[in-house]
């Protein structure tokens, strides 16, 4: 166990494992779908805001903790080692990081180094496994900062329904795409979620984005990400873990969180991963 703690929020998509293995405390957001709000990750699980995703006729909204949840947090971890480092998902993203910011600030005698990751979902859970295999806080923050700009997210979505929802394309857009059976691609690196493609069909997006991902060997840490889609994550991971474990990589599994899972919908595949 580090001579410190490591905290994040539920947009990570820390599997519980490694949550229980390295003392990682998880802060919830809150998930709003209409008047009804729940804790993500506690409340709600991914199979359960998937299928309230496929009802909802306005995209639901995400509500970054208050300052005085990571307060709360991080009083109760004072005394325990040399401090804290929390990190969170991007700025740009989500006012959760500004919240853990103002939280530090609030106790006292505790030194809380606040990390502002620039992405979400899994790409955050590895750098608090990098943090947590880190021999002092000091060393936690160095290899953490230094990885921010290694992270990657592809995403394939299987319908056009949610970015029209989201207004990052027209009706007419989506209707076209729809006839068309075109499946976007989007990217998130740097805070910002970008279109990397449009392919037709499922059939050879699938493809298409393991090539985008071989574009970016060598890796550190990958995972491979789906929404309510298990069967083609596991053969996507039967496809590129034997070449990934050659090269001394272990390829992670999980479940899109409801941050991005807001703009990708059910059945979407991809990736989160560091860059060597």
């Amino acid at each position: 166990m580090p001579s410190f703690r490591v905290v994040t929020d539920s947009t990570a998509d820390l599997p519980p494992a490694w949550a229980e293995k390295y003392a990682i405390e998880v802060v919830p957001l809150k998930v709003l779908f209409g008047q009804e709000s729940f804790r993500d990750g506690v409340d709600l699980d991914g199979d359960q805001f998937f299928d309230r995703l496929r009802q909802a006729s306005k995209l639901p909204t995400t509500s970054a903790p208050s300052p005085g949840d990571f307060a709360a947090v991080y009083e109760r971890l004072a005394g325990d080692g040399e401090g804290v480092i929390s990190i969170h998902i991007g700025g740009q993203l989500s006012g959760t990081v500004e919240a853990a910011r103002v939280g530090a600030q609030a106790v006292e005698g505790l030194r809380v180094h606040v990390i502002d990751s620039r992405s979400t979902t899994m790409t955050i859970a590895f750098l608090c496994l990098v943090a947590a295999q880190s021999a002092s806080l000091a060393e936690a923050v160095q290899r953490v900062e230094a990885r921010i700009p290694k992270q990657r997210i592809i995403a394939l979505l299987d319908t056009l329904r949610y970015i029209e929802m989201g207004g990052r394309i027209s009706r007419a857009q989506a209707m076209i795409g729809t006839m068309l059976d075109l499946k976007p691609v989007l990217g998130v690196a740097d805070g910002e979620i970008k279109a990397l493609d449009r392919v037709r069909t499922r059939s050879r997006a699938i493809p298409r984005i393991i090539e985008l991902l071989r574009d970016d060997y060598p890796l550190e840490h990958v995972a491979v990400m789906h929404a309510q889609a298990p069967e083609e994550a596991q053969r996507i991971l039967e496809e590129i873990g034997p070449e990934l474990k050659r090269d001394g990589v272990e390829v992670a599994t999980g479940q899109i969180g409801a941050v991005l899972g807001t703009h990708t919908g059910p059945r979407a595949l991809g990736f989160a991963y560091l860059t060597r």
